[in-house]
Parts: structure tokens; sequence; C-alpha cells
């Protein structure tokens, strides 16, 4: 998969959560939160990312959000498969702590000074 086709996935996994019918609006306030989160966390490491941190340290960082971005993308593949019972006792629970470890994570990420 190149990178561009890496980056799209997890943008389309959020906008399938915006546009979704079945998720309520804490979904889509950590939705907003994890966009701007990433956005933080991102510049921070175009700026200062290079002088700050080993090949290793970085390789970490990527690691760790590919995990995060493939934990929502399968919690919401579960709500879209499950039927609405579960969906409302299991599903939207996971995709919300998905949704918020990403937040927190990227945001730990992107604060570091």
């Amino acid at each position: 998969m190149s990178v561009v086709a890496a980056r799209l996935r997890p943008n389309q996994i959020l906008s399938e959560i915006i546009a979704s019918e079945k998720v309520g609006g804490l979904h889509l306030r950590r939705v907003g939160e994890l966009l701007v989160a990433r956005e933080q966390m991102n510049s921070w490491l175009q700026e200062y990312g290079n002088r700050g941190l080993s090949a290793g340290e970085f390789a970490d960082i990527a690691e760790r959000v590919l995990e995060l971005e493939d934990g929502y993308a399968q919690a919401w593949r579960k709500c879209e498969a499950g039927d609405q019972r579960w969906r409302h006792a299991e599903g939207l629970v996971e995709l919300e702590l998905a949704l918020k470890r990403a937040v927190d994570y990227f945001r730990e990420v992107g604060s570091v000074a």
C-alpha cells in the first residue's frame, strides 16, 4: 500500500463515521478531537521531529499511530456489521474508546516540547 493510500484510509473511516446515522454526538465530537489532535501531532513532528527524535523513536510513533488507526477502523467496521442491539450495547462503546485512545496519544505526541 502506498503512503498516500495509507493516509486516505483513516480519513475515509472518519468520513464514514461522520456521515453515519448510527453514531451519536459523542462519536462526532471524538472525530473532531481526533482530527485536531492529529494535525497538532503532525505539525509538531514536521517542525521538531527531525531535531528531537531518533529514527527509532519516529518509527515507534508511526507504528503506534497505525495501530490506533487500525483500532478505530476495526471498531467502526464491527459497528457497521453488527445489529442495532449489539451496536448500542457494545459496538459504539468500543468505537468511542478506540477514538479516545487515538486522541489521547495524538495529543501526547503533539504536546511534547
